[in-house]
């Protein structure tokens, strides 16, 4: 009897084993699954984290660019005046070295015609005035000697005042000369001090275009910039045109625009890239390219196409600092790239006006000026109108 009742427990035992056992799979299944949305969710808040760093190394690349080309231009500025600073220098050392060889010359003479009087006395003794005086044949002979004895005074004595104040103006001249010394060499130490900053800004900018070069992700926030720029500035004329329109209704104001319609060169040099679609030296992509860069030095003079009206000048994303032109009869034109504008917003110009000086800011890898035309506000090729 106990026997039965020991296999009863056991297969009871047993069959509440099997029955719980749903429940230990179910238990160790959760903690599985858990384990795995612990994973993906701690990867998922890696990936999000490696996303943001990325995007806040890549930011805006232009507007870093332009901070970067505003601490450049700064900087040049800064070393041209430095510059401008010794070359003043150096003229005030010339002027100060030819007055101190010009008194030294006198000095030399004065003291030549010194040694040779005293050298005379030397050799024929101390002139006695006395003698001289007394041995007078008569009262004119007398007046005579004594006026002659006055000069022969005063000669020396101008002499030797002329040697002192010679020798006086030598003593300033050197003071001068080494002073302007020093300013020189302090300039000296500035302009190179600002030449390693030019030579870090320009580093600095290379360094964030070679990033947006090889790195995708940058390159194509880059690259959506310069798109973005370029619809800017399609808008900003088509609302020209808008208030054109309107003006010519009666409505609204404009300020009419009346250009010849014949395009002159804004700068003369080579074709460096045409206008239409090329791969972006930059990002490697096949974009449209919309208008052509012309080669020149940075610092060019860049002249207005046509008469007009600046619609823009600032600094205009991928452009850099640019300029817009509006020459009526929906012809407008834009110049970019430029080191520094000369002309603002609302301002109207004439044909061949200095506007610009070429550079190479915003998305460029060198000194040159990207020339568009547009119609209707979008780009056409240039060579059509020059």
């Amino acid at each position: 009897m106990i026997k039965k009742l020991v296999t009863k427990k056991k297969l009871a035992a047993f069959a509440a084993a099997l029955l719980l056992l749903p429940c230990l799979f179910a238990f160790a299944e959760d903690d599985d699954l858990q384990s795995q949305l612990s994973d993906v969710q701690s990867q998922m808040e890696r990936q999000q984290q490696k996303k943001g760093e990325a995007e806040a190394t890549i930011g805006n690349v232009f507007e870093r660019l332009r901070v970067i080309q505003q601490n450049l231009d700064t900087a040049m500025k800064e070393y041209k005046d430095i510059t401008a600073q010794i070359a003043e220098t150096e003229k005030k050392i010339g002027a100060a070295q030819a007055k101190l060889d010009e008194a030294q010359k006198r000095l030399q003479a004065r003291e030549g015609i010194l040694s040779k009087r005293m050298r005379d006395i030397y050799m024929h003794g101390q002139l006695n005035y006395l003698d001289v005086v007394i041995g007078a044949k008569d009262f004119n002979d007398f007046a005579n000697r004594v006026e002659l004895l006055r000069r022969i005074i005063a000669a020396d004595m101008d002499l030797i005042s002329s040697i002192k104040e010679e020798r006086a103006q030598i003593a300033e001249a050197k003071a001068v000369l080494e002073e302007e010394h020093s300013r020189q060499a302090e300039l000296q130490a500035q302009s190179a001090a600002k030449k390693d900053e030019i030579a870090a800004r320009k580093a600095e900018q290379q360094a964030l275009l070679e990033k947006a070069q090889n790195d995708k992700a940058t390159a194509e926030a880059a690259l959506r910039e310069l798109e973005a720029s370029s619809n800017a500035i399609a808008a900003m004329l088509r609302q020209r045109a808008a208030d054109r329109a309107a003006a010519s209704g009666g409505g609204g104001s404009y300020q009419a625009v009346s250009g010849s319609g014949v395009f002159m060169w804004p700068v003369s040099g080579p074709i460096t890239s045409p206008f239409g679609y090329r791969e972006h030296p930059i990002f490697g992509r096949q974009i449209l390219h919309s208008g052509i860069d012309i080669g020149v030095d940075e610092g060019t003079p860049v002249a207005a196409a046509d008469s007009g009206v600046v619609v823009e000048a600032d600094w205009l994303g991928g452009y850099g600092n640019a300029v817009i032109i509006d020459h009526g009869n929906g012809l407008s034109t834009v110049y970019g790239h430029n080191s520094s504008l000369t002309v603002s917003a609302g301002q109207s110009v004439s044909k061949g006006q200095i506007i610009a000086y070429s550079g190479s800011t915003g998305n460029s890898t060198g000194p040159h000026v990207h020339f568009e035309v547009r119609s209707g506000g979008e780009p056409v090729d240039p060579m059509g109108y020059l």
